[in-house]
């Protein structure tokens, strides 16, 4: 940082390998990309145009404006929080302070919903814990016949995922309510999808977390209590009275809970509960069906 800040000319290459200097020596794990995306938003650029001015002279208001966001995440303030945006199968996704940062694991649960769900043109679905919305923003916005309604507990998620609704043009076909239970969806509703991917940290896991999540993420958009998998049961009992018959239940957990959850979907009275894996082969996901015959219609795999 003091050799950007003293240097009269630097070029992009240059300053980018100092930022990713400065970020390395503060135990960032991932120094370039964070050096990459930060250096980029300040030059208003996208990160392959970064690439493509390497052997130009980087411009002192560009240098000025990104120090104060290197020290930040110098401290390990999330690179999201700083940036304000994300993606997520290849959509854009805003983000805000205090609203949890989606996975790139949570794309998986995502993958595996329209897997089961094939072809089918239309289909009505609820989502536990917005959030940003990121996955009832992808599957409204991948699925223009698709329509649902997801609520979380945080007034702000549900705001900053009614934001990211209204940029993907889907905001009409999401009904967004601030709540804490499955109970506040009245009016007899019925649903072809739930979908969740709610904290399934466990309590005494969460301050061994890296400090981007440890010390600035929510608390309680992690804490699955003391086995990681408190909020499973009222899921699974939400699915079996509020989907419609043969409708699925899809939630994303964490590895080592694939078993306990689908015991718990079964408990319930769901059907033909099953444990997805990612890339990496760890546990990401546990689908089950309401009983009845419109569990024929979905496209069951292994």
């Amino acid at each position: 940082m003091r050799r950007m800040e003293a240097a009269k000319k630097v070029t992009v290459l240059g300053a980018l390998r100092l930022a990713e200097s400065y970020l390395r020596g503060r135990g960032v794990e991932d120094a370039r990309l964070s050096a990459e995306h930060l250096l980029a938003r300040r030059m208003g650029c996208s990160r392959l145009e970064l690439y493509l001015r390497f052997d130009r002279e980087a411009e002192a208001a560009a240098l000025e404006a990104v120090r104060e966001d290197l020290r930040r995440r110098g401290e390990r303030y999330p690179l999201q929080y700083i940036i304000g945006e994300i993606e997520f199968v290849s959509l854009p996704f805003r983000l805000r302070e205090g609203v949890f940062i989606p996975r790139p694991e949570t794309e998986i649960l995502v993958e595996r919903i329209e897997q089961l769900a094939g072809a089918r043109g239309e289909a009505s679905f609820l989502e536990l814990g917005v959030g940003a919305g990121v996955i009832s923003g992808s599957l409204a916005a991948r699925h223009p016949g698709w329509r649902g309604a997801a609520f979380d507990v945080s007034p702000e998620a549900v705001s900053c995922a009614r934001d990211n609704l209204r940029s993907l043009g889907v905001e009409e076909r999401v009904d967004l309510f601030v709540a804490d239970a499955f109970g506040a969806v009245g009016g007899g509703r019925r649903f072809d999808i739930i979908a969740s991917n709610p904290p399934y940290v466990r309590s005494g896991d969460i301050d061994a977390l890296a400090p981007e999540v440890s010390r600035y993420e929510a608390r309680a958009a992690l804490d699955g209590g003391s086995e990681g998998t408190r909020f499973y049961p009222a899921i699974a009992e939400a699915a079996a009275r509020l989907l419609r018959p043969g409708g699925l239940a899809a939630v994303e957990i964490g590895d080592g809970q694939g078993g306990e959850v689908a015991a718990i979907f079964a408990a319930a009275g769901l059907e033909r509960a099953a444990v997805g894996r990612d890339y990496n082969r760890l546990e990401r996901t546990v689908t089950a069906f309401a009983p009845g015959e419109g569990a024929s219609e979905w496209t069951v795999s292994s």
